[in-house]
This record gives structure tokens, sequence and C-alpha cells, in this order.
């Protein structure tokens, strides 16, 4: 199955639907577009994510779903809920910290009929993938030690652009 994610906002929900082997090839689309939805009126009271096609999520794909979490949870006090979830899903949610922060729903939420493809980037930048990768860090002290060497990294990489033309 081709990865793809699919968004639509409308009224006061956001759904997100995600295929495939989710990467961060398309994470930053994603994340303009919903953070640019919050900062709309009416406020967000929801969001649900179809996950029912989704095969496997990378981190950033995990960080962007805490960091949408948060925000919503901020906002309106309410969790993302998520459906169609698969084991290996599941299991990816769990290991790294997320289950306790959405709610996984057994009935699938009524998402328009068409959502649109989110668009795809040939690279994430290193600010995005720090951004998310700490969004997962401060989710436990196991988090902050698993994504310690590459949180580094890319903070390096951020500082020292030059380096990268070397």
């Amino acid at each position: 199955m081709d990865e793809a994610l699919f968004f639509m906002a409308t009224g006061d929900r956001m759904y997100i639907k995600a295929t495939g082997h989710v990467t961060a090839t398309y994470c930053p689309d994603l994340k303009a577009r919903c953070f640019a939805r919050f900062d709309d009126r009416p406020p967000v009271a929801g969001v649900a994510i179809d996950l029912s096609e989704c095969e496997y999520m990378d981190s950033t794909f995990l960080g962007l779903i805490v960091g949408l979490t948060k925000r919503l949870t901020a906002d309106s006090g309410r969790k993302v809920n998520i459906f169609g979830i698969s084991p290996t899903c599941v299991g990816l949610l769990k290991t790294i910290g997320v289950l306790k922060l959405i709610e996984i729903v057994e009935t699938p939420e009524d998402f328009p009929a068409r959502l649109d493809q989110v668009g795809r980037t040939a690279t994430a930048t290193a600010q995005f993938l720090l951004d998310t990768h700490e969004e997962l860090a401060s989710l436990s002290d196991e988090n902050r030690a698993k994504f310690a060497a590459l949180n580094g990294m890319l903070r390096e990489s951020i500082a020292h652009p030059e380096k990268e033309d070397s």
C-alpha cells in the first residue's frame, strides 16, 4: 500500500487518514495544515485519525500525533480519537508512550466524503524533525534517552548548517 496522508477540516473538527508505511515525508505539510486550523475559528473541538489502512508509523509521525494531542488538549480539554488501529501501530504507540495521551475508539467517526491528499516534501527540515522528536522525548525519561543522540545531532545541524554542505 502506498504511503499517503489525507486531511480535511470542517466545522470544529479535523480529520486525518494515514495509509501505508507513514514516514516524515508528508508530516511537514500535515502539521502546517493542522496548526493553521488550530489558529482559526471556530475553535477545534476534535481531531479524528483513521489508521485502518496504516501499516506502520515512523517516530516523526508519532511525534506529530503527540503535538496535535497536546494542542487539542490545551485548547479543548479533549484527546485525539484514533480508530482502525492495527496491533503493530498499537505497539508503536504503546512503546513510545503515546497511548496514554490519545483515545482509541472502536466505532469509526463519520469522515467527510472527500479528504485532501497532503503534499509530499523531499526532506523534512532538521528543525521540523527536532520539534517532533522533542515531543516524543517530553513523554518520559526513557524516550529522552532514546532520542538524545538524534536530537543532539539535529540541534548541531541547526546550529551549524554550514557543516551540512561539507
